[in-house]
C-alpha cells in the first residue's frame, strides 16, 4: 500500500531524531515541496481516519517507524496520536502539543 510506505518515509525521516515541534515544521514544509507527498496526501488522510491500518500496525509506526513513546500503547492512543499530527500538519499556525 503506497499511502501506507509514503506515512513510513514521512515518520521515520522527521520524528526519528527530532522533537515534535520541529518534525511537524519539516512535515509541512516536505509536502509544500514534494509534489509526491501532496499528491498522495489525501489518502494517507483517509487512511488514518477511516482506520484502515491492519491491528498492530499503528502502534508499530509511532513506536518503531517516528520511535516515540506511547502512554497506552494500543492502537487506540496511536490513531489519537495520527489524528494530532493530521491537524498539526494541515495547520499554517501554532502547533498543537501531543
Amino acid at each position: 500500500m503506497k499511502e501506507l510506505e509514503i506515512l513510513e518515509s514521512i515518520l521515520a525521516s522527521n520524528f526519528h531524531y527530532s522533537f515534535y515541534n520541529d518534525a511537524i515544521i519539516n512535515v509541512r514544509s516536505e509536502i509544500k515541496e514534494n509534489p509526491y507527498y501532496r499528491e498522495n496526501l489525501h489518502n494517507i488522510i483517509k487512511l488514518i481516519l477511516h482506520r484502515k491500518l491492519l491491528k498492530g500496525v499503528p502502534l508499530s509506526l509511532i513506536q518503531k517507524t517516528a520511535n516515540l513513546p506511547l502512554d497506552e500503547n494500543t492502537d487506540e492512543e496511536a490513531y489519537r496520536w495520527l489524528d494530532l499530527f493530521l491537524i498539526n500538519i494541515s495547520r499554517n499556525d501554532d502547533i498543537i502539543p501531543y
